[in-house]
């Protein structure tokens, strides 16, 4: 696993460097194809910042990347400044330009995708932030599959994995130590992220080294609140720190426990997600507002 980690940062970086470096050199006869390679550059850059694992590369390698992008596209954009917008004697536009817009369409409409399906807000049920003492990202969310691994499946469809990141932006030192310690979310107080009632509350399995993963007990040690209508589940939590009990009732804000690495986690960071008790389908969450997706960010 720590080969495709690997791989998915490396390609989450590469990406943009080749694309800044070869909109750097570009050298074109007219503004408008400039202006298509430029529109191809920034479309598949900023698709690349939305999905990628930014916790994993560094949230600072991506500001870094968008600002050499952009650094890159105001020189080249320069250089092409005093450039005919056609060539003279070009027999038609689709003739000179055509073949060149495939590629930003297809990159355009990968982005509607994912912002107009993934990102949209479904009726969103207003939550407490449910982690304290730390910067938090969102690992995991999302309503389609490329930003969220668990939007297939009917009950969790709207369900977040959530890390931390330290002060240089990074989840952890590498890419998957195998020491559950060494993540920055691992031991974060869980607080109840709403009222209500205590209706499972699960301790004593141990916190696995990354990335072994227990798919016998998916949830590992976790806690379940029935709020306002709503199931209410916080996975993963850590060996001997759940302080609730079956009945008991919770304020938002209450600890409940830890961030671990127990169940069916590769890598410590906690799960929750929350489904209409009556039907048992997924309810989307929001914070301060904020439908979270795959990226974003809660300092706490």
């Amino acid at each position: 696993m720590i080969y495709a980690v690997g791989l998915f940062v490396f390609i989450s970086i590469a990406i943009p460097l080749t694309f800044a470096w070869r909109l750097w050199r570009l050298d074109l006869p007219t503004r408008l194809a400039w202006l298509i390679v430029a529109a191809e550059t920034a479309g598949l850059v900023w698709l690349i910042l939305l999905l990628g694992r930014w916790d994993i590369a560094g949230m600072w390698t991506r500001a870094a990347l968008a600002c050499l992008v952009l650094v890159a596209a105001v020189v080249s954009g320069v250089r092409h400044l005093q450039r005919p917008w056609r060539v003279r004697g070009e027999a038609s536009f689709w003739h000179g330009h055509g073949p060149m817009l495939a590629s930003p369409v297809l990159i355009g409409g990968a982005l509607v995708y994912v912002t107009a399906w993934g990102m949209a807000r479904q009726d969103p049920r207003p939550f407490l932030f449910p982690l304290k003492g730390g910067s938090f990202v969102v690992a995991h969310g999302g309503g389609v599959g490329i930003l969220n691994h668990h939007s297939r499946h009917p009950a969790q469809r709207h369900a977040l994995d959530i890390t931390a990141v330290d002060a240089a932006g990074f989840r952890a030192p590498g890419l998957l130590p195998g020491d559950p310690a060494r993540y920055a979310v691992f031991g974060k107080v869980v607080v109840s992220p709403c009222s209500g009632t205590v209706t499972a509350a699960v301790d004593g399995l141990p916190d696995l080294p990354p990335p072994t993963a227990d798919r016998g007990n998916p949830a590992g040690n976790h806690v379940v609140l029935a709020c306002d209508g709503l199931q209410v589940e916080l996975g993963h939590l850590r060996k001997g720190s759940v302080v609730v009990e079956v009945g008991q009732q919770v304020g938002a804000g209450a600890p409940i426990g830890q961030v671990g690495n127990s169940g069916n986690s590769t890598e410590p960071h906690l799960h929750i997600h929350a489904v209409d008790a009556r039907s048992g389908t997924a309810v989307q969450m929001s914070f301060d507002g904020v439908v979270p997706v795959r990226n974003t960010r809660f300092e706490r």
